[in-house]
């Protein structure tokens, strides 16, 4: 079977779409399939693989309350053509199938090939949705088969765009154990992580800026915030780095405050045996809610993160319980799980 995955996402940043798209190319390839990802990029690729290729500028706007990196370039089709009719592949999978303008092209180009689209977006209000609605409407009915990666992302989806949806939550590559958290009590002082865009006020950094002040005039010294990602003290990491901070992390704050689908974040601290304080967002809420792997508290409320943070940072018991809950929970959304649901669904199941 030949797969060819796209991202209308910018290959050369960070972002949830894309680490879900690299981690499922890896997870196909791993169970003898041949696929390709192509998708564009603003810069040379850090690491190089002969699987990517890249096609389409780069524009960089808002939305949803994000800073969107997507193609929007009307002169990639010929080169995608060349690209389909070189490796002839059986489906062609996209990501975000409503975003232009190499999702576009892939079904217009597709031939015969089995359309699938996964669908990653949720948000409060459909404005672009409405907005766009003959475009949407006219992809909606180009695709052989929809995905969601949640119950928040099809029930958005379908608000307007109403079809058959599947539900395929995003997967998480799992480490190893010697690249988890290794198993036992809180470090002193305590190490928290984020991880995301600090620039984005929907991730909620100012938020959990004002929650380690609090921590900090209860127990001085106590709480420890490493911050990894665009517009933080340390910046972007590679795969690598970023999975040595979550190794050594004691507990992942996600203060999202809005417009999350599943979140990736999350799942992949857990992958680490790393416990989770989120916000209880639908997206969030939808997985996390009665998992016993820490806690979830009301967005944008800086005092009830501070104390979700104490609560399970001061209960040892509690803590050690949660972090023992971590892997097994993610295992559930392992990439070889996530992609053999897909297969099936390639091959008509």
């Amino acid at each position: 079977m030949r797969v060819l995955l796209t991202t209308p996402y910018d290959l050369a940043v960070p972002g949830g779409v894309n680490r879900h798209a690299r981690g499922l190319l890896a997870a196909l390839c791993a169970r003898g399939v041949d696929a390709r990802l192509v998708g564009p990029a603003s810069a040379p690729l850090a690491e190089r693989d002969p699987r990517i290729t890249v096609l389409g500028r780069v524009w960089v706007g808002g939305f949803n309350g994000a800073h969107s990196r997507v193609t929007l370039d009307l002169g990639l089709g010929p080169a995608l053509r060349r690209l389909l009719r070189a490796f002839q592949p059986d489906v062609v999978h996209l990501q975000e199938p409503f975003a232009p303008t190499l999702n576009t092209f892939a079904l217009l180009l597709a031939g015969r090939a089995r359309r699938v689209g996964t669908f990653h977006t949720y948000s409060e209000t459909s404005r672009g949705y409405l907005w766009s609605w003959p475009w949407c409407r006219w992809i909606n009915r180009r695709l052989d088969v929809r995905i969601a990666v949640s119950a928040a992302a099809r029930d958005f989806a379908t608000r307007y765009h109403p079809a058959a949806f599947q539900i395929v939550p995003n997967g998480v590559c799992l480490p190893p154990p010697e690249r988890m958290r290794p198993p036992g009590p809180l470090a002193n002082p305590v190490r928290l992580l984020f991880v995301g865009r600090a620039d984005e006020p929907r991730k909620g950094f100012a938020v959990l800026r004002e929650a380690m002040r609090r921590l900090e005039v209860r127990a001085p010294g106590r709480h420890v915030l490493e911050a990894v990602g665009p517009a933080t003290s340390r910046g972007t990491i590679g795969d690598a780095e970023l999975s040595a901070a979550w190794a050594s992390a004691d507990v992942c704050v996600v203060p999202s405050l809005s417009n999350e689908s599943f979140g990736l974040v999350a799942l992949e601290a857990l992958a680490h045996g790393v416990p989770v304080v989120a916000t209880a967002i639908r997206g969030y809420a939808d997985w996390l809610a009665g998992a016993g792997v820490g806690e979830l508290v009301a967005p944008g409320d800086a005092g009830a993160l501070a104390g979700a943070v104490w609560a399970l940072t001061n209960d040892p018991v509690r803590f050690l319980a949660c972090a023992a809950r971590a892997r097994p929970l993610a295992e559930r959304y392992g990439g070889d799980a996530i992609a053999a649901q897909l297969i099936a669904l390639y091959r008509g199941a």
